[in-house]
């Protein structure tokens, strides 16, 4: 007696050349889409359940080491992390097509059945969606923004699409020179600011437009590559500010871009405190001068 191939059936049968059947193919693709998004889901299709477990188990544990790890936080690492995750799930795609395709025969059976199939059901997609890009984000501290001011130009310039640590400064300060992403009551939308002061430190205006920071000059460091970057009319008020000694528990923050910064140097901006300190820029995703993109920013 001959023995039928896997999800067949007498009405449709394996091609003499060895070709997946009509009903083979359309498994496949089946099996294919369902562990493409949910890895294990098509093994589990194929009635592999023991391959559907490893499966999942697997995808879970890609995806822990991302979100607890500081992979994200460095532009090749962030690459390699989504070139292993893609790449994961394409190959357990294209092993569940195979075997439906093929219609290879099913793993021995499983105890309970009828408990086990749905309870293995519930491990894969759980290990498909957590963690969550949500807790993804939180846990590793990894958030991308989109600048749409040219107050930090030529460091970061409108447009840019930048990543930032939002647990850099959990367990330290931000020193002098450190870029900082803050919340300010003034926007909703967050702020890029460089710390040149700290407490006890004395800020003041200096010659041609400088700011003197306890009597020494305070200048940015080099740009990464050449931001397309057209300078404005300066702001008011931002170069005849008052002298300042910063006071106890707060930072005084500026613009590289001196000239158009909302800052320190504005009464209605003030100084910074720490609880609203958001994170720290690291690297460029994205801009518009190809160059920048993947730099560390200073």
């Amino acid at each position: 007696m001959t023995e039928l191939p896997l999800n067949s059936d007498p009405s449709v049968s394996t091609l003499p050349t060895g070709k997946p059947s009509t009903l083979g193919k359309k498994n496949a693709v089946i099996a294919g889409v369902l562990s493409l998004f949910l890895p294990g889901m098509g093994q589990l299709f194929n009635r592999q359940p023991r391959k559907a477990f490893v499966f999942a188990i697997i995808t879970h544990i890609l995806g822990a080491t991302v979100a607890h790890t500081r992979l994200l936080l460095s532009f090749w690492t962030m690459v390699g992390s989504v070139i292993v995750l893609t790449a994961w799930q394409l190959f357990a795609a294209g092993e569940a097509a195979n075997v439906a395709a093929h219609g290879k025969k099913p793993e021995k059976p499983v105890p309970l059945a009828w408990l086990t199939y749905p309870l293995l059901g519930i491990i894969i997609i759980f290990s498909a969606l957590a963690p969550s890009p949500p807790h993804t984000m939180h846990e590793s501290g990894f958030h991308a923004y989109r600048v749409s001011s040219a107050s930090m130009c030529p460091t970061i310039c409108t447009g840019d699409r930048i990543v930032a640590d939002a647990w850099a400064y959990r367990l330290k300060s931000p020193q002098r020179g450190d870029l900082i992403v803050l919340k300010h009551s003034s926007e909703e939308a967050l702020f890029v600011k460089r710390v040149i002061a700290l407490p006890g430190d004395v800020v003041e205006p200096g010659p041609d437009g400088t700011i003197l920071v306890n009597g020494v000059p305070f200048h940015t460091p080099p740009s990464c590559g050449k931001p397309e970057w057209i300078k404005e009319t300066a702001l008011r008020n931002v170069f005849n500010f008052k002298t300042t000694k910063v006071p106890e528990g707060t930072l005084f923050v500026v613009g590289d871009n001196l000239d158009q910064s909302l800052d320190s140097r504005i009464p209605d901006f003030g100084v910074v405190t720490p609880d609203m300190v958001r994170g720290k820029p690291l690297y460029f995703l994205w801009s518009s001068t190809t160059g920048r993109m993947a730099c560390s920013i200073q």
